[in-house]
């Protein structure tokens, strides 16, 4: 449910002098959908959560971001702007790393390469499979295992959260409560 890469951690706190810690409170957006970025961030403590605001002003939640995960790299590496927004759950510190030194560090360290390509595949693979077991699950089916998850990791998140992260809303949320 959170995901986490201490290996691309482990590599950025080695790049001395590329990046800038930066701090960040819980509940803050510090990334705003369809808006330019200049920096690729990478989570050194704390947890993000990366949600898309549809027109009709509901939040989807596409995952739940940790330790030593990135974010930003879609958009510098496709030159666009930003696909979702970003909000700190828990207080975060992140390195921030230009676009330009970012992609010139990818070209340049081929560790670092390697573990991107390796992050962007496990995304592509982790949306595939939650979006295919939202569509062949049944809700009640799926909230169970989402709630021992997050039993599991000690962690809370409030309906809203999880409303999002399901795609319902907390009205339904609140009726599969109850008929647990």
């Amino acid at each position: 449910m959170i995901r986490k890469n201490l290996q691309l951690l482990q590599l950025t706190e080695a790049m001395e002098g590329k990046t800038t810690l930066r701090s960040i409170n819980a509940g803050q957006r510090f990334i705003h959908q369809d808006e330019q970025l200049t920096h690729v961030y990478i989570i050194k403590t704390g947890i993000a959560k990366c949600f898309i605001t549809e027109e009709n002003d509901k939040d989807y939640i596409l995952e739940f971001l940790g330790e030593g995960e990135v974010l930003g790299e879609i958009e510098a590496i496709r030159k666009q702007k930003t696909i979702c927004s970003v909000e700190a759950v828990t207080p975060l510190t992140v390195h921030a790393m230009s676009h330009t030194e970012f992609l010139h560090s990818i070209y340049t360290m081929p560790d670092l390469n390697q573990v991107m390509l390796e992050l962007l595949a496990t995304r592509v693979a982790n949306s595939s499979i939650k979006s295919a077991r939202q569509q062949l699950y049944a809700l009640s089916e799926i909230l169970p295992q989402l709630l021992a998850m997050l039993d599991a990791q000690h962690i809370t998140f409030t309906k809203q959260d999880l409303a999002g992260y399901m795609g319902i809303s907390v009205r339904s949320l609140n009726r599969l409560l109850q008929e647990l």
